[in-house]
């Protein structure tokens, strides 16, 4: 019986007009010449190639994605509840990310930027936006909102948590 294929249903109407969608595989094994993850039996690992065999040499997807500044995906967290928790937040996002990377190496974070009392981080694959947003959610509650562009492999995250009144506290 034939294994069924789903695809999420975000990227239904994903068109490879993405630039970093070759739709082709790579030559076996072919190593990254940034990060050094290497291509061999149709993905990208951290294994090493073969000795003795001659690898071929590109960017991976994710190391260009990186080089040019294009992220996949955009997590952006807001909210006075941020500022007192702001490095417990960015310590689970790294966590999640470098766990996340452990398995899948073209899942990595391109950028954690502070903007107008909001962090932005991008990330290389809306998978490990996704991730992340959930996993801030997940610890710290909030409000969630995810936004796939139409037709394209790309999300948009926001989220935001306002203190709550202490009790006891007047206005």
């Amino acid at each position: 019986m034939a294994k069924e294929h789903f695809v999420r249903k975000e990227f239904k109407n994903f068109t490879p007009d993405d630039p970093y969608y070759e739709g082709r595989k790579y030559p076996e094994p072919t190593v990254c010449e940034m990060c050094n993850a290497t291509y061999k039996d149709g993905r990208w690992s951290w294994e090493k190639p073969p000795k003795g065999v001659e690898a071929n040499y590109t960017l991976c997807p994710a190391c260009r994605r990186i080089k040019n500044k294009y992220p996949g995906g955009v997590l952006k967290l807001t909210g006075d509840y941020l500022l007192e928790k702001e490095e417990e937040i960015i310590n689970l996002i790294n966590n999640k990310a470098e766990e996340e990377m452990t398995y899948r190496p073209l899942n990595r974070i391109i950028s954690i930027k502070k903007e107008d009392g909001a962090i932005v981080i991008e990330t290389t694959s809306p998978s490990l936006a996704r991730l992340l947003g959930e996993a801030v959610y997940r610890a710290h509650k909030g409000e969630l909102d995810i936004r796939y562009k139409e037709g394209e492999k790309f999300v948009e995250i926001f989220w935001s948590r306002i203190l709550e009144d202490k009790e006891g506290e007047e206005d």
